[in-house]
């Protein structure tokens, strides 16, 4: 798909962009002066004969049904408004430009048929703008007229792409998605992007870009935007009475009674002017089928617009022209084309690769009646293909055994992968490769449709399709179909793939980084911590063996050698950071932590803490230092996430299998709850909780805290798991194993 500026200097070089005459930008630029008189209005037109002929036309027309004839080009102009002359000088403009033998050889378009959506908008447009009480009418009946504007100018510019377009269609979402996928924009931007190009108002532009958009998305417009939404409504939906309500109530609060009046006597107008601006007209050729709609409605529901717009529908609008071939070819090429958009809407909004997968699945069911699909993606290194399926697949327990080596296999799947292709596997040909014909086992049908997939050039895997038992291969326009969807499922498997691997990279980088920072500090950090341990020995040998001081001084010795020892070991993330494991009393040790950081942490910060010991707690085998680590991190945490106070309780309890701890159940390990009554966190900092760098707090902090908390537990064979909500404080869980 190019982008808008490749198509737009396209639409410039083919010269399929109607440009103004001179005297039509003149003339728009004087009815939209103020100051300027109705004779300098008429002056103008009367040197271009053409436009003078149309004036003389419409004014003297049984539209008006004047008793006099007006004769001169300034009588009319002064009857008809500055206004009236700007729109039949517009109209005749782009009718003269996009002249119907332009496009004889564009197939599945009747450039009548435009002109009567195009007219008939028009009238709807003044018609609501009437009765709403809306400044402008022939604003009204300018946007109307031009709401499909860019639909000429891509189907002159891009004829062979719309061949495809189903433009009699009531599922216009689907014609947008269309154009946009095919060519790069659609006829609404490229209408508005026309009229701000020609300096008309911008409201106009906004009608006409704006006219397919949701129905809340309108609801905030301007009243133009909503006058030509609605009438475009009743001009392509008159068979739908609800909606058309709907939308008049919301946006212009029109009843039905109301839309009823507005309709009437409509068509009769449509056909009045083109007779006067000599613009063939042809109703679209789905009128009948909405006759029958609309009938059905009337004589069934008892709805006043549809036996409003029923009286216009007469079929003798209609000589001679039939194109009901065409349209019966054109629904035979066209293969669902809603459930096409539905399908890459799907896409789009899948999560994980899980998802793009039975997405895929799911589309192949509904689409083309294929039910067994089965992926071979590759692995990381790109040395296997491995069978791959969504878990609600038949063959999803098949396809985990699968696995074909990409350099040395005979296998028709490997070859479709190497050099793409489509392939067929099928049980009237021998397949020299055992592989292929358990495959063709395994799917249980008589053919298996081999398709590539590629991404950024590359091959990005194949899917075999096992075809129904009536069909042996496929149509050209199914292939392709297959082919288009294939495509957009392997580019998103490959931007999920990228995806996945970018997050690795920047994990690695992240791990390197705080590697790096240990690296760094940890020379600097030891020579302080070396002066502390000598102070510290000479400060206990003034102490007697008995003296609580003297005991106190240990304890921090011991935790001043732990430290020493955490920052030798140059490369914390990346190996086990503590090798003593030894019979632990988890209890004392917590209780020596709380001893220790009692004084420092919550004597002055009106915070209180506690710690609830379960007395049965059995001594588990694990790292001393680890858990003090664990222990300081966690409550130092909580601690600085109540600034105004509060309370942090420490917990221990036995961890069982069951989860329920009846009694005769077998102990499993222990349990560590750190729960506080802070503020709690985020969800953006919940979700990442445990990645370096990622804090709440300021002044400098690195957040490692949890990161190493983290590491620490999983080194002693645990868990860790997190529940917070706002206002209510935060509570983690540590899991540690009786055993290592």
């Amino acid at each position: 798909m190019i982008s808008k500026e490749n198509v737009y200097a396209k639409i410039k070089k083919s010269g399929n962009l109607p440009t103004l005459p001179e005297i039509l930008v003149k003339l728009i630029e004087v009815c939209d002066n103020d100051t300027t008189t109705l004779s300098e209005i008429a002056s103008i037109i009367s040197t271009d004969p053409v436009l003078s002929l149309r004036v003389l036309q419409l004014v003297n027309s049984s539209y008006y049904s004047l008793r006099s004839t007006f004769t001169g080009v300034e009588q009319a102009v002064v009857y008809l408004g500055a206004n009236s002359i700007k729109n039949i000088a517009i109209t005749t403009s782009i009718h003269q430009v996009f002249e119907h033998k332009r496009f004889k050889a564009v197939k599945q378009f009747n450039i009548r048929t435009f002109w009567w959506n195009s007219l008939l908008c028009a009238t709807l447009a003044k018609r609501i703008a009437q009765k709403v009480g809306f400044g402008s009418l022939d604003e009204a009946y300018l946007s109307g007229m031009l709401h499909d504007i860019g639909r000429l100018i891509l189907i002159s510019t891009f004829p062979k792409e719309h061949e495809s377009f189903v433009f009699e269609t009531d599922l216009v979402q689907n014609e947008l998605w269309a154009e946009k996928q095919v060519i790069g924009v659609t006829h609404c931007e490229v209408g508005a992007w026309l009229v701000q190009n020609w300096k008309l108002n911008s409201l106009i532009a906004d009608a006409i870009r704006y006219h397919h958009e949701p129905l809340e998305q309108i609801k905030e417009a301007f009243p133009l935007v909503k006058i030509v939404y609605v009438s475009n409504l009743l001009r392509e939906n008159n068979h739908d009475h609800g909606r058309n309500c709907e939308a008049a109530e919301l946006l212009l609060d029109l009843d039905s009674t109301d839309l009823k009046h507005i309709v009437e006597g409509a068509t009769e107008e449509v056909l009045q002017s083109a007779e006067n601006l000599t613009i063939k007209v042809q109703p679209p050729s789905i009128v009948e089928n909405n006759r029958q709609k609309v009938a059905h409605q009337a004589a069934n529901d008892e709805d006043p617009i549809a036996e409003a717009m029923l009286d216009g529908m007469s079929p003798s609008i209609d000589p001679g022209y039939n194109d009901a071939a065409e349209q019966a070819v054109l629904t035979a090429r066209i293969k669902s084309i809603s459930l096409l958009s539905g399908f890459l809407e799907n896409l789009v909004q899948a999560s994980d690769s899980e998802t793009i997968i039975a997405v895929f699945e799911q589309s192949m069911s509904i689409l083309v009646g294929i039910e067994k699909v089965l992926f071979f993606l590759p692995d990381k290194d790109c040395l296997l293909l491995k069978g791959r399926t969504s878990a609600s697949n038949s063959l999803q327990h098949l396809s985990q055994g699968l696995a074909l080596p990409v350099q040395r296999s005979s296998s028709l799947i490997v070859k479709a992968y190497l050099n793409p292709s489509l392939t067929y596997l099928t049980t009237e040909n021998k397949q020299d490769n055992l592989a292929d014909e358990q495959v063709l086992t395994a799917f249980r049908c008589t053919t298996v449709l081999i398709v590539p997939m590629i991404a950024d050039k590359k091959p990005a895997g194949v899917i075999l399709l096992g075809l129904p038992e009536s069909v042996k291969t496929l149509s050209e326009s199914d292939s392709k179909l297959i082919q288009m969807i294939v495509q957009q499922v392997g580019l998103f498997l490959f931007l999920e793939k990228m995806k996945a691997r970018k997050a690795e990279e920047i994990e690695a980088e992240r791990m390197a980084a705080v590697s790096m920072t240990a690296r760094k500090f940890a020379h600097e950090i030891n020579n302080p911590l070396g002066i502390i341990t000598n102070y510290l020995t000479t400060m206990s040998l003034k102490f007697s063996k008995e003296n609580e001081i003297r005991e106190d001084l240990g304890i921090i010795g011991e935790e001043i050698n732990r430290i020493s020892s955490m920052v030798n070991q140059m490369d914390m993330f990346s190996q086990a950071s503590f090798t003593r494991f030894e019979s632990t009393d988890v209890n004392a040790v917590i209780e020596d932590i709380i001893h220790i950081i009692k004084v420092s942490l919550f004597a002055t910060s009106g915070t209180v803490v506690t710690f609830r010991p379960d007395a049965l707690l059995p001594q588990i085998i694990t790292s001393r230092d680890a858990l003090k680590q664990i222990m300081i991190n966690l409550v130092k945490n909580a601690s600085e996430a109540m600034d105004d106070g509060g309370s942090v309780e420490v917990r221990t309890g036995i961890f069982f299998k069951d989860a329920h701890g009846t009694e005769g159940s077998q102990a499993d390990g222990i349990e560590i709850v750190v729960e506080d009554t802070g503020p709690g966190l985020p969800e953006s900092i919940i979700k990442n909780l445990y990645k370096p760098f990622t804090t709440t707090k300021k002044d400098g902090h690195s957040g490692l805290g949890l990161s190493i908390v983290q590491k620490f537990v999983e080194d002693l064979g645990g868990s860790i798991s997190c529940t917070s909500k706002p206002a209510e404080g935060t509570r983690f869980f540590i899991y540690l194993p009786l055993k290592k």
